[in-house]
């Protein structure tokens, strides 16, 4: 490693460091916030129309402010072994019930196709759900109102789990492609450039794969590999589960 390159790794080191103190900082005073702006919406047939879509706009931006914070937060912070026992299909119904307010607001639908019979591994379950909450947004912000996406999963010919998810959506074009899963690389105006490099991080320690295909103008597909073994059947795991 060129000495150039040794100062620039020392800088990113740096950099990571003091982004993960401020946003551990910003936590708490975005939880104040956030926590006066749920009052409010509980209290919400008490305030004009106009200052309950005010709180709602609020709240959407406090989450995706939160949805950058955790980006940031993985990329930095040293990795933990939360494995478990867990359904891919379980976590994709519950990422796809936190995200269905987003699209619904778009006019954006999400429709699932869940093969249900080889669907468990040892996983880390918040980091699946953080990959699949991640690839559901972008999905989202690509399409344009009355949008369509669609998340399957299905076992290929080598008996793998995949996990899909396509979009009707912009398309990447050529020659972002090759860019997209480096570090800090956004086209987004408010973006981190982390979310697709988190993605393939957390991924790889789930012993998974991702990749993609898009075409501009016709949407894009993102599909995620395990390459684990998959756990067979429901009275297996419940078996697991109870020991």
């Amino acid at each position: 490693m060129s000495t150039i390159d040794t100062v620039q790794d020392d800088k990113l080191k740096l950099l990571g460091k003091l982004s993960a103190s401020l946003v551990h900082d910003l936590r708490n005073p975005l939880s104040v916030v956030k926590l006066n702006l749920d009052y409010l919406k509980m209290i919400e047939t008490d305030l004009p129309a106009e200052a309950v879509e005010s709180v709602g706009v609020c709240l959407d931006a406090l989450d995706r402010i939160q949805y950058l914070i955790d980006d940031i937060l993985t990329f930095t912070r040293k990795n933990f072994n939360g494995k478990t026992i867990c359904s891919i299909n379980a976590v994709t119904k519950s990422a796809y019930d936190i995200m269905r307010t987003s699209a619904e607001r778009k006019s954006v639908k999400i429709t699932l196709d869940l093969d249900s019979s080889s669907d468990y591994g040892y996983f880390d379950k918040s980091k699946l759900m953080q990959v699949f909450i991640n690839l559901i947004t972008n999905a989202i912000e690509s399409c344009s109102s009355g949008g369509r996406i669609k998340i399957k999963t299905y076992l290929d010919n080598e008996g793998y789990l995949i996990w899909e998810i396509m979009d009707n959506g912009i398309g990447i074009s050529d020659d972002n492609k090759e860019k997209i899963f480096q570090d800090f690389y956004t086209n987004k105006e408010n973006g981190t450039g982390l979310g697709l490099s988190v993605c393939k991080m957390l991924l790889e320690e789930c012993q998974a794969d991702i990749n993609f295909e898009s075409t501009v103008g016709n949407g894009t597909k993102f599909f995620i590999k395990f390459n684990q073994e998959l756990k067979k059947g429901n009275a297996e795991i419940q078996n697991i589960n109870h020991r």
